[in-house]
């Protein structure tokens, strides 16, 4: 199981600095604004916006940003008990950085794990655990080198960078059949087997993750998110944000106040 045991989003600025020591626990790190230098056992990685590091527990690390340099992060930490969930890095202690090809995509789902974290409901190690898992394994496989070299890999992940940088607007089977060269029904099939998802399913779920963002931390009222989001009706909005989140968005957003209050 994946407990976490910190989430928040800190603005940092010029000057920040984290001193060396032993990491006690995991951490996974998103640069969403500026830049910083974090070291892992004497390496020295440069991290700007999009960036995004697995920094596992037991080594020792350190970090700071520039005089006139500051930066802004989502982090977590959590410790890990179990065999690995088919994941390499929850069974190595090998510290990993990446590039990210779904930067939209991962500020959104670190978003709704500091919500849901915040909230302490009944639900939120479960929600947790599988938002973290589930970013974990975007870490391991865009790390993987055999499987940056297949081609299928490629292919979803323009499809996955396309919607996450348009999902707002409708985007045609035939737009993102033409984007990769393929037919419809092909990148259909090799989505589906890479994801375990749709294409449609993946498109709601970045549109209601963004929802979830834009309830808590903006002062849109429901109409005017599902507008924003693309969604032709509310009703139909009402209708797969509460199949996605198990509530509807006006109950969503009152809980959120409660919160904050």
């Amino acid at each position: 199981m994946i407990e976490p045991l910190a989430v928040y989003f800190e603005h940092c600025e010029s000057g920040w600095h984290v001193p060396e020591a032993v990491a006690n626990n995991h951490i996974l790190i998103l640069v969403t604004s500026g830049g910083m230098t974090y070291t892992v056992n004497s390496e020295a990685t440069r991290m700007k916006k999009g960036d995004m590091m697995y920094v596992p527990q037991g080594v020792i690390r350190s970090a700071y940003n520039g005089a006139d340099q500051p930066h802004e992060m989502y982090v977590v930490h959590f410790r890990y008990i179990g065999e690995g969930e088919g994941l390499p890095l929850l069974q190595d202690t090998i510290p990993r950085f990446i590039k990210l090809h779904q930067f939209e995509y991962i500020k959104q789902r670190f978003s709704l794990l500091t919500q849901h974290w915040l909230r302490k409901h009944l639900y939120t190690g479960t929600f947790c655990h599988s938002i973290l898992l589930e970013m974990l394994a975007i870490v391991n496989e865009e790390t993987d080198s055999s499987m940056n070299l297949d081609k299928s890999y490629s292919i979803v992940s323009q499809l996955q960078n396309h919607i996450t940088t348009h999902y707002r607007s409708a985007i045609p089977m035939e737009e993102l059949a033409e984007l990769v060269g393929r037919t419809p029904n092909y990148i259909s099939r090799i989505f589906k087997e890479s994801t375990n998802q749709t294409i449609t399913e993946y498109v709601q779920q970045i549109r209601i993750t963004a929802a979830c963002d834009l309830l808590a931390n903006s002062q849109m009222n429901v109409g005017e998110v599902s507008e924003f989001l693309g969604f032709c009706e509310q009703s139909y909005f009402n209708k797969v944000f509460k199949k996605l989140t198990g509530t509807l968005p006006s109950t969503y957003m009152k809980e959120k106040m409660k919160v904050w209050e």
